[in-house]
Order: structure tokens, then C-alpha cells, then sequence
């Protein structure tokens, strides 16, 4: 099955080159999923942009260059001066001395998908747990956005929802998480992030994962079917030797002697073989030993 995990997801973002508006999207939204500022007295208001893995930090740092021709400090973290002018330049008001971020800017539908990129590449997480039912699990998906803010959180479902992508809402601990964990939304979402790739390996591995699940079920199915064939097998043997041992198979009718004595010499062959050896119904046939059990039965009451 096709591997998938957050990483791969993030990597496939960032082999896009966006310019223009698509790009000052894409960064507006990677800066409001994971921005901080500090203040001190030696260097001022800085803008901290904690980027997760090396790729992602080259990433934005060429982006934010080429862009607002900005560069950032030598850091494993991407570190600005300057911030106000950065962020107005990413449509991000900051408001009042402790910087609060407002809502998410009004864009044209083309650069939806870019911004949402780049809320994923700041704090997008995807994880998969593929299972075929043998070990006990049923397998599942689970593709989410942590953010700082439920209002950023809320303004984020509702973007999503009117492009068609149904996402939920928790709190995690001082967090809020943007989640989804069914196939049709998660690949809605991918797709939305114009991630073409991704949404075939899902929904391939899905398919996948279904057939096998099915197939399984299937197999299941036939050993408890071969299972209760054995066990009626059984009785009907047990009920013939009880018959034989206490008052004789001849005492019986020849319908049921002639059921007995195919029984007896084919103990594992199915109903429907020794029906057709018969010349009977399977239907038939089970009535002739039901019968035998029966007399069975009233036999072992009266002994």
C-alpha cells in the first residue's frame, strides 16, 4: 500500500514555487498557524516562526526573500525584525501591545488552496493507522490543524466548509484542533490543497484496505459456515449411533435408514454433496436428519 504521513504531505507542498498573490497567500497563512513575538530590550519586536523540520524553515526562508525581500536571522527557527511592516505585507493587522492576530483576509478562491497550504506547512498534521481487521483495529485517518485560537480555529472551519470540506473542532490542551478523520473529507481537504498526489495514494489505499477488509469478512464467513457444518455432522452421527446401539438402524423407516447409512460413510462430506448423492433436496435431506435426532432424542429420555 501506497505510505502516506504528514511529512510526505508537507514535502509535496513545498515542491510548488507560488509567486505573486498565491505565494503572499501561502505565507500569510504558514505565518498566522505559527507565529510568536518577543520583545527585548536589546533587539526589540522580533518575529519568531517555528517551522518543524529543516525543509519547511528553507522553504519559507527562500519565500519570504523572494517575496518581501526579507531575510531571516541564523537560527534552526526563522527569526524577523521589523515585524509590522512584514506582516502588513501579509495582510496580518496586529492589534494592541500584545499583538493579537485578526481573522483570516479576504482572497479571491485562487489563492484559497495556497493559503491553506500554508496554514498545513505551520501546523498540519496528518496520521494513518492501515489495518485489514487481523490485528484487532479497524484501521483509521486523521488529518488536523492546530492553532493557537478558537477564533482562528472557527474562521478556519468556515473557509474550509464552503469550499465543501467538513472539519471538526476540540481543544487540546492550550491548543485548538481543526480535525477531520473520514476518508471523503480528508481527500476533499487534500484536494483543495491541490495536492493530486495524496489524494490518489488515500483513496487508493482506502480501496485497498476496503478489498482486503471484505475479503477477510469473506473468509470468516466460510469457516463459520464449515464450522456449523462439522458440528451438524456430528449430531446427526451421534443420533445414528445411539439409533444403532440401543434399538437398530432397521427399526427405522427406509427414508431415514438410507440418510443414516450415507452419513455414516461420508462423516465429512457437506449436506449438499450427500443430498445430491441421494437424488434428494438438500432441504430434504435435512428434514430425514432432523427426523433422525428427533427419535434420537426420545430414545436417550427413555434410556
Amino acid at each position: 500500500m501506497a505510505n502516506m504521513s504528514g511529512l510526505e504531505i508537507k514535502r509535496e507542498i513545498t515542491k510548488a514555487n507560488p509567486r505573486g498573490a498565491e505565494c503572499r497567500a501561502m505565507l500569510s497563512g504558514f505565518v498566522r498557524s505559527c507565529m510568536s513575538l518577543s520583545v527585548t530590550k536589546k533587539d526589540g519586536v522580533q518575529l519568531i516562526l517555528d517551522c518543524q523540520t529543516d525543509f519547511v524553515r528553507d522553504y519559507i526562508a527562500v519565500a519570504m526573500k523572494n517575496m518581501l525581500d526579507v531575510s531571516s536571522a541564523d537560527s534552526s527557527e526563522l527569526v524577523y525584525a521589523n515585524p509590522e511592516s512584514l506582516l502588513a505585507g501579509l495582510d496580518i493587522t496586529v492589534k494592541g501591545g500584545g499583538y493579537e492576530i485578526a481573522g483570516i483576509p479576504n482572497m479571491t478562491e485562487e489563492n484559497e488552496s495556497a493559503y491553506i497550504r500554508g496554514v498545513f506547512l505551520g501546523c498540519g498534521s496528518f496520521s494513518a493507522h492501515y489495518s485489514d481487521g487481523t490485528d484487532g483495529h479497524r484501521g483509521g485517518y486523521h488529518l488536523e490543524f492546530s492553532v493557537l485560537s478558537e477564533s482562528f480555529a472557527d474562521e478556519l472551519i468556515d473557509l474550509l466548509k464552503s469550499r465543501e470540506v467538513v472539519m471538526h473542532k476540540m481543544e487540546r490542551a492550550d491548543k485548538y484542533v481543526v480535525y477531520a478523520k473520514d476518508i471523503e473529507n480528508i481527500s476533499n481537504c487534500l484536494a483543495l490543497m491541490r495536492l493530486g498526489r495524496q489524494v490518489v495514494k488515500l483513496n487508493d489505499t482506502a480501496a485497498a484496505l476496503s478489498m482486503r477488509r471484505d475479503a477477510n469478512r469473506r473468509a470468516n464467513c466460510d469457516d463459520a459456515n464449515t464450522t456449523r457444518t462439522a458440528n451438524a455432522a456430528v449430531d446427526v452421527i451421534n443420533a445414528i449411533q445411539l439409533i444403532q446401539s440401543t434399538v437398530g438402524l432397521d427399526t427405522l423407516p427406509p427414508k431415514l435408514v438410507e440418510a443414516a447409512d450415507a452419513r455414516l460413510n461420508s462423516p465429512e462430506a457437506t449436506l449438499s454433496d450427500l443430498a445430491f448423492e441421494l437424488g434428494i433436496s438438500k432441504s430434504g435431506l435435512k428434514h430425514r436428519f432432523d427426523k433422525i435426532i428427533e427419535i434420537s432424542g426420545q430414545l436417550a429420555k427413555n434410556n
